[in-house]
């Protein structure tokens, strides 16, 4: 039987991406409007987020099952018009140059300085295309709200692609015992994996604890800060969870 390809860690790129796009996020929360740097926050952010999902194919491309799963997840994510306004705006900063952020039209200036009276000089909006309005209108919006939702759905989707492959992404999910025996696989052949002698199995005074030992060499779920600040979720750990499953606490 062919063997799956092993865990190597990949995954952490998407952790990286989503980092990134936190960081100009946040930059772009505290930054003054007046300021020259919250466009650059903003293409930034946007340039950032937008290749969160370039990140999980790249790690998971080779992963069987993945690509059904990927334009099942991507399908719905694309059928969010703010999706598809914000691929557009990524669009126009990286071919064009063009950056929407507290670009106002005559029409929507009087509610845009009501919003900087009321909200102070953090306040950064862009105005939406009529294709994320059922009414065909533009409308004014927070910038910082309106990326921070965003942000939001590309969370959700890496926690249940987390949640999908959790063995493939997950070190300490790999090196489980219902893991390995799925792929008719043994104790002794994710020790050698690990480059020690398959006898070394033998030595724990259990099975169960030499699969402890194995997993306690692995780092958690990196990912849990970003999954519990914006989803309220994270990945269990399979010694909390008895190896059933991952899901919220």
């Amino acid at each position: 039987m062919k063997r799956e390809k092993r865990l190597d860690h990949s995954f952490g790129i998407v952790e990286e991406k989503l980092s990134e796009a936190e960081f100009f996020l946040d930059s772009l929360r505290a930054s003054g409007r007046l300021q020259p740097e919250p466009r650059y926050f903003f293409s930034a952010f946007v340039s950032a987020a937008r290749s969160v999902t370039d990140a999980i194919r790249a790690s998971l491309v080779d992963t069987p099952s993945f690509d059904a799963w990927y334009a099942n997840a991507m399908g719905a994510l694309t059928a969010d018009p703010l999706t598809k306004h914000f691929a557009e705006i990524r669009n126009k900063v990286i071919h064009t140059g063009d950056n929407p952020l507290n670009r106002v039209p005559l029409e929507h200036l009087r509610e845009d300085l009501a919003r900087q009276q009321q909200k102070g000089p953090h306040s950064h909006v862009l105005v939406l295309p009529a294709g994320c309005q059922a009414d065909g209108k533009t409308v004014l919006a927070d910038a910082v709200e309106i990326c921070t939702t965003y942000f939001i759905s590309l969370v959700s989707l890496v926690y249940n692609c987390y949640l999908e492959f959790k063995t493939t992404v997950d070190p300490r999910w790999y090196y489980t015992k219902s893991n390995f025996t799925r792929r008719n696989l043994t104790l002794k052949d994710a020790v050698s994996e690990l480059g020690f002698p398959p006898a070394w199995a033998s030595c724990a005074p259990s099975e169960d604890a030499a699969w402890r030992v194995l997993r306690s060499q692995q780092p958690p779920c990196l990912l849990n800060g970003f999954f519990d600040r914006y989803l309220g979720q994270t990945i269990r750990d399979p010694d909390e969870d008895d190896e059933q499953g991952a899901g919220p606490n």
